[in-house]
């Protein structure tokens, strides 16, 4: 229960917190639709890392999660709301089981993208407005930092809770498995955030042409 209500509050408090945001901007709409069904699809094409087990607290595999790009796509709130709409389609409805899809919402959604938001935050700050460094820094090393932090805190969480399943699989090779997954998610998010940036600017909403371009 404790995980059911902690998700529904952080889905509201995004749909709060993004009131006035790209959510209701009517030209983003398609876009939205297509965001959740195929990342809904991608959350089930996936392989699972070496030794590891389904039983686990969370488990971490090889797929695409897309917190990171929708992050720097339309900005944390908006797309944490996104999420929760993503793990409702891709894993309550083949699961049905609504704490499964609330614990994936807040472990394998809303974590990497609180993660990715410090990230994005942090190249803005400190780094000047460039195209070249917005697709690295908000795409690549966004995606792979927030897949990779999420992934050892999951793994802390999981000995700090001694769960069983997960004493018995190999350390190293989990790890090996979630640098791979890290550099995959990097790769995907940077690569479609330039293909957005170039083809679809107006679908970016965090991105604006004037202060990319005449840096």
């Amino acid at each position: 229960m404790a995980w059911i209500l902690t998700a529904c509050a952080i889905f509201l408090l995004g749909v709060y917190q993004s009131r006035h945001g790209v959510l209701l901007q009517p030209r983003l709409r398609n876009i939205f639709a297509v965001s959740i069904l195929l990342l809904a699809i991608a959350w089930n094409i996936r392989a699972e890392l070496p030794n590891s087990n389904l039983n686990n607290f969370i488990d971490i595999s090889l797929h695409f999660f897309g917190a990171s790009l929708l992050v720097a796509l339309f900005g944390f709130w908006s797309a944490i709301t996104l999420l929760f709409m993503v793990a409702l389609t891709g894993i309550f409805t083949f699961s049905t089981d609504l704490v499964e899809t609330t614990r994936h919402y807040i472990l394998v959604s809303v974590i990497p993208a609180f993660f990715a938001m410090c990230v994005i935050k942090l190249i803005h700050r400190y780094l000047p407005r460039h195209l070249f460094i917005l697709i690295l820094g908000d795409g690549y090393i966004a995606a792979f930092v927030s897949t990779f932090a999420t992934g050892i805190l999951i793994y802390i969480l999981q000995q700090a809770f001694d769960v069983k399943s997960f004493s018995t699989t190999d350390p190293l090779g989990w790890f090996m498995g979630l640098l791979i997954s890290s550099f995959m998610e990097g790769s995907l998010s940077g690569m479609l955030l330039a293909i957005m940036v170039v083809y679809r600017p107006q679908w970016v909403s965090t991105y604006q042409e004037d202060q990319y371009m005449n840096a």
